[in-house]
């Protein structure tokens, strides 16, 4: 492991792949989040894997993850995966955000300052 001078991240079609990859993940989150919704209440096994094989948040959440998978794989070609993969964990800023606002789940001043220090910390290790 040697440590080199910081990969600079221009504004490139490999930055918005990496931005497609990042929204893709937290769409596809969310879309599992609505599926997850529609069984909250039943307990049998078998009948919520009936509903969720016709959901339709649930096809679309996995066709939103293939999706992200093809793109990944592509990002990976160009990127380096120590910076790439930095960047993905704007998904864990995103999606909790997303809860907050479209599922009207609880936020704290602890769950900001930790979301604006991965924020911080994806942006160093893109761009700083």
């Amino acid at each position: 492991m040697s440590i080199s001078a910081p990969v600079r991240f221009p504004l490139t079609s490999n930055f918005w792949l990496l931005a497609a990859v990042v929204a893709s993940n937290a769409i596809g989150q969310i879309l599992f989040k609505l599926a997850a919704d529609s069984v909250r209440s039943e307990t049998d096994i078998g009948l919520i894997v009936n509903i969720l094989i016709r959901s339709p948040a649930m096809w679309l959440a996995l066709c939103f993850y293939g999706a992200t998978v093809v793109t990944w794989i592509w990002v990976l070609r160009m990127i380096p995966l120590s910076v790439a993969y930095s960047a993905v964990a704007l998904v864990f800023v995103i999606v909790p955000f997303a809860g907050v606002f479209l599922f009207n789940e609880p936020v704290s001043i602890r769950f900001v300052f930790g979301s604006l220090l991965i924020g911080l910390g994806v942006w160093l290790a893109c761009f700083g």
